[in-house]
């Protein structure tokens, strides 16, 4: 997984994204990557657990309470 760096300057941000684009579009280029690859590198949650994450509801938001 790629190093993240957070910025404060929008113009440092804006930079670092562009490269990181133009990073992207020459490993698709020349097949070191797929776009699939590419797309689970730059994906936020990738390095989280969520596998076991349960979602539920909350309140009368369920499906067995009458409106």
């Amino acid at each position: 997984m790629a190093a993240k760096v957070l910025s404060s300057d929008p113009l440092s941000r804006k930079l670092e994204k562009h490269i990181s684009r133009e990073i992207d579009e020459y490993f698709i280029e020349q097949g070191i990557a797929s776009q699939g690859d590419i797309a689970i590198r730059n994906d936020f949650f990738a390095a989280l657990n969520v596998s076991s994450f349960k979602i539920s509801s909350i309140g009368k938001r369920g499906s067995d309470h009458a409106d």
